[in-house]
């Protein structure tokens, strides 16, 4: 099972933002405009970044750069980070989970980025988000995990 600490979660966080590296307005592209900027040019937005192979070569990459025998955890949230960020995409208009094909995957009831239904999904998967995380911690010593 994985361990639930605030590495784990900070490497979720951090895999969820890492597709969007290709969009430079996104948080990560911000910070990482050196990178974000050539990407988008490249690639475009929703392109190799948001694929399945991407993420596991990325997860695969920073495993190899940070070296470490504590390692696999973290790269388990990342990667389940990032995958979580693809599962979002896919309901607001579609990814190209299996890159190198160019076929855009989306979910039969799709809606745009930046409407109602993108709010109220939001929201919903905040709600179970925060219900799913308040019972996994309901009675654990917080101390230990922070």
């Amino acid at each position: 099972s994985l361990p639930i600490t605030s590495v784990t979660i900070a490497a979720a966080a951090l895999g969820s933002l890492a597709p969007d590296l290709d969009h430079p307005s996104s948080w990560l592209g911000k910070r990482l405009f050196f990178i974000s900027i050539p990407l988008a040019a490249v690639l475009g937005h929703r392109g190799l970044t948001h694929s399945l192979l991407s993420g596991v070569i990325t997860t695969a990459g920073l495993g190899w750069y940070l070296q470490s025998d504590t390692l696999i955890p973290w790269m388990v949230a990342f990667l389940l980070g990032y995958i979580l960020h693809l599962f979002g995409d896919w309901n607001t208009g579609g990814v190209p989970i299996l890159w190198p094909s160019p076929r855009k995957y989306k979910a039969p009831w799709a809606f745009p980025t930046g409407g109602i239904l993108e709010r109220i999904f939001a929201m919903g998967l905040a709600a179970a988000l925060t219900y799913g995380g308040w019972m996994v911690f309901k009675g654990a010593d917080l101390g230990s995990i922070l």
